[in-house]
């Protein structure tokens, strides 16, 4: 009886897993972004040796461009697209995002072209100019690619969603190969981001997927309707842009674009656990979240037991990383990024913080927490630009920056959790409070 036990409680928990449709949509969605990131773990060590630390500062500084665009273009109205009661609103919002980001590629083209040579001087890369023209059709495709796969999520279409992250990460490694045989410097590095989104979008709008072609009436509904919400995300989204870019920016104009390069590598590695579990879980848990709260129900029991798993997951994963990655970048990327393997280690410690709050801080978008989204981005980036401030008065190295960097990001991510917690404490509006089932969470 004894050794049965053990038997008996696997497929207790196997019954468990089968009957959870929550933990089954993840599971879908995360074997995607599985899949997805083995490709850029077989494609990294190729494009390690193909492009020198110089050219990924290049892409480093392209991609941040390309963030400050992208929350200008669309207002992150893609970011809305689970929210409405009817998917025929959830659809007509993709449209307005497609539109709104034509509108955008149209007008700030020949600006980035124009003053390729200035916005490549402040970003403290000269190399970086020729490629700036693609940051707008960049920034769109990026935007809609967004809003078209939470279409998808929104019908609970986490295959096609987990299948579309495959497509992506594919269409991002052969714009890269094809850029590296016909374009110079960095130039397939560049067009990475822009293979990435096409391939995505591609693949989502393949079958059954339609978007659909509302009037404009409906569509300025919806933009009257969640304007208010877009203003707020729209100004924490560009604070978080400019979080991101304080350091690259400064890395680049203080210890030189091979040191960015670096660290865009380190960075890059780091973040693939947020990309691969982080996101599947996020994704899910918004629209879950969001689908208990248009019912009139709290959500607190989903947030307790998605950030349990997420500890559980990210613990063991970032510990490893931490020991682990100094050697393995070397050998992975070849001697040239040893000092990338270096930051890694560092830079996988606040990795973890993030990894276990990333995906749980759309509550406050859920429960309409507008002020606290840019007080709290706002913090963060007054906060960042403190630190690189105090590393060029007190002339500090490399590893003592990004050491300081680290600790003030753990501290925001702290703050972050316990606001998110609260969030998800939260009952709607119109439930009595004596009143309302909450949603279970997942088991």
């Amino acid at each position: 009886m004894k050794q049965r036990l053990p038997l008996r409680i696997i497929r207790d928990l196997r019954h468990r897993f089968k009957a959870s449709t929550y933990w089954k949509d993840i599971a879908w969605l995360a074997s995607g972004m599985a899949a997805a990131q083995a490709i850029t773990l077989v494609t990294l060590p190729v494009f390690s040796r193909l492009f020198t630390p110089t050219d990924f500062a290049v892409q480093n500084l392209f991609g941040q461009i390309a963030g400050f665009v992208t929350v200008a273009a669309t207002l992150r109205y893609e970011y809305f697209v689970q929210l409405p009661k009817r998917h025929r609103d959830g659809l007509h919002l993709i449209q307005l995002v497609a539109i709104l980001g034509f509108l955008a590629t149209v007008l700030l083209t020949p600006v980035a072209w124009l003053f390729r040579g200035t916005f490549a001087r402040w970003a403290g890369n000269a190399a970086l100019a020729p490629w700036l023209v693609f940051v707008p059709v960049t920034g769109m495709a990026i935007s809609l690619g967004v809003a078209v796969q939470a279409g998808a999520q929104r019908r609970r279409l986490f295959r096609r969603s987990g299948e579309a992250e495959v497509a992506g990460k594919v269409g991002y490694a052969c714009a890269i190969l094809a850029g590296w045989c016909i374009l110079p410097g960095a130039g397939g590095l560049v067009m990475g981001w822009l293979g990435a989104s096409l391939g995505k979008i591609a693949w989502l709008l393949r079958g059954t997927l339609r978007v659909s072609c509302g009037r404009f009436v409906d569509l300025l509904r919806l933009a009257r309707a969640y304007a208010r919400m877009a203003g707020s995300l729209a100004l924490s989204h560009g604070l978080l842009a400019c979080t991101v870019a304080i350091p690259s920016v400064f890395i680049a104009r203080t210890y030189g674009s091979a040191t960015l390069g670096q660290y865009a590598l380190a960075f890059l590695v780091v973040c693939l656990p947020s990309a691969l579990l982080g996101g599947a879980i996020g994704n899910v848990f918004y629209q879950r979240a969001a689908e208990c709260w248009a019912q009139g129900s709290s959500f607190v029991d989903i947030w307790g037991s998605t950030a349990k798993k997420l500890l559980l997951i990210g613990l063991p994963l970032f510990g490893a990383a931490v020991l682990t990655l100094p050697w393995l970048f070397p050998l992975l990327f070849g001697k040239v990024w040893r000092p990338a393997g270096h930051y890694s280690a560092i830079l996988a410690i606040s990795a973890f913080f993030s990894f276990i709050t990333s995906p749980l801080d759309k509550a406050c978008l859920v429960v309409k927490a507008w002020l606290y989204i840019p007080l709290w981005h706002a913090a963060r980036t007054a906060t960042t630009g403190m630190v690189a401030g105090m590393a060029l008065l007190f002339h500090w190295d490399m590893d003592i920056f990004i050491a300081i960097l680290v600790v003030q990001q753990i501290l925001l991510y702290l703050i972050d959790y316990l606001a998110e917690w609260r969030f998800a404490h939260r009952r709607p509006p119109h439930t009595p409070t004596t009143g309302g089932i909450p949603c279970v969470g997942p088991s």
